[in-house]
């Protein structure tokens, strides 16, 4: 998450959607003007037994925001005088291509293979084992509502930014370095998919997928 008070904005980060070169960028291009939430080690949490992560998730308002908070709970520290009257934008993916990234991302950062998403989706051990599902939708939404101003789609992040960007009337170049780009050579997302998993990643992120009208799309 990051917040400007001088541009009056609040950058919703969700996961899987260029947050970490969005962040990075806007940190680096406007310094002293936003104020940028993270996950880096603060001094107590070698005596804390649990991950300072875990409590920023579910107590924000003693451990401060999460990177990923959500909307709910960035209301609840902000208060609703900033939360209402500030701009606020978040970027969304594809759920079916935003699945194959996460997959992708956890696979290689524990240097296991990232040719069995099929596989290892219709797998119960594995989707009860390992980091399967996204929460997006609680980033921009509360309840069933989008709080957000404008949600931007990554597939135009470049054109949706600059938009945003004059609109707020910012007017440093700001360009996306790729932080976290995995296997940016692999196919297209819908040649690791079956009618299984098709389905899987539809009831899971059905929310998402009504609001933006995403569909599963072919090479």
């Amino acid at each position: 998450m990051i917040i400007s008070h001088r541009y009056k904005f609040i950058f919703m980060r969700t996961e899987k959607t260029a947050g970490s070169s969005l962040s990075t960028a806007l940190t680096e291009a406007l310094g002293e003007d936003v104020t940028a939430t993270n996950l880096d080690r603060p001094g107590w949490a070698k005596y804390s037994p649990i991950h300072h992560g875990a409590l920023k998730r579910h107590l924000p308002q003693y451990f401060g925001l999460h990177s990923h908070a959500t909307a709910k709970q960035a209301r609840r520290v902000l208060g609703d005088d900033i939360f209402n009257s500030y701009y606020k934008f978040a970027v969304e993916r594809n759920p079916w291509d935003r699945q194959v990234s996460l997959y992708t991302h956890r696979q290689t950062k524990t240097g296991r293979s990232t040719d069995n998403f099929d596989k290892d989706m219709r797998s119960f051990i594995y989707r009860n084992t390992e980091y399967v599902r996204l929460n997006n939708w609680a980033i921009y939404a509360i309840g069933d509502k989008v709080v957000v101003d404008e949600l931007i789609d990554y597939d135009n992040l470049d054109g949706g930014l600059s938009n945003l960007f004059e609109r707020l009337k910012i007017k440093v170049n700001i360009k996306l370095p790729r932080l976290r780009s995995y296997k940016s050579d692999r196919p297209h997302y819908s040649t690791v998919y079956s009618d299984v998993t098709k389905k899987m990643v539809a009831k899971w992120y059905k929310k998402e997928i009504d609001y933006s009208g995403y569909h599963f799309e072919t090479a």
